[in-house]
């Protein structure tokens, strides 16, 4: 299970990021380009007014330890790629593959190709599966209905006797 930091604890940890709005402008700008989701937490907080004091809720952006030494990753490339390029080279998997050379991309869509061939060869497998085990069934069926249709025959047949008409 993920253990989740709130944006104060994230500013601690992260040496070179100075305030809160600019971790939130980062985030805000990671969700909106880069189509990256992060998590969200009701957190309870004190409010005070005239009837004293209630406890409410407010939705919270919270970060994962891995994001946390991503967004440090993104401060110590920020002097050299600048700050959007930064965030998109580390939270971006579109920036990954935009970037790379034809004969580089090859063997990422082949590999891609090949996970998405073994997760169908494995769907493939296991619904050949239920296929022979349904036929399996509908033989047992087949000779359970041929056993019944033998016993009633054979019951129709010596049945002779029970409906004579009397004479």
């Amino acid at each position: 299970m993920n253990k989740y930091f709130t944006a104060h604890e994230v500013l601690e940890q992260v040496t070179g990021l100075n305030s809160i709005s600019t971790l939130n402008k980062w985030a805000n700008l990671i969700q909106k380009e880069c189509d990256y989701e992060f998590h969200y937490d009701y957190i309870p907080f004190n409010v005070y007014s005239k009837r004293g004091q209630t406890t409410s809720h407010r939705k919270t952006r919270m970060f994962t330890s891995e994001e946390i030494k991503k967004f440090q990753e993104v401060v110590h490339l920020i002097p050299s790629l600048g700050r959007n390029q930064s965030l998109m080279k580390i939270f971006s998997d579109k920036y990954i593959i935009d970037g790379l050379k034809h004969s580089e991309l090859m063997p990422i869509i082949f590999e891609k190709v090949d996970a998405e061939l073994s997760s169908n060869t494995e769907l493939i497998q296991s619904q050949a599966k239920k296929i022979e085990i349904l036929e399996n069934h509908y033989r047992a069926m087949l000779r359970q209905l041929a056993t019944l249709e033998e016993k009633f025959t054979s019951l129709d047949q010596s049945s002779g006797g029970w409906f004579r008409r009397k004479r």
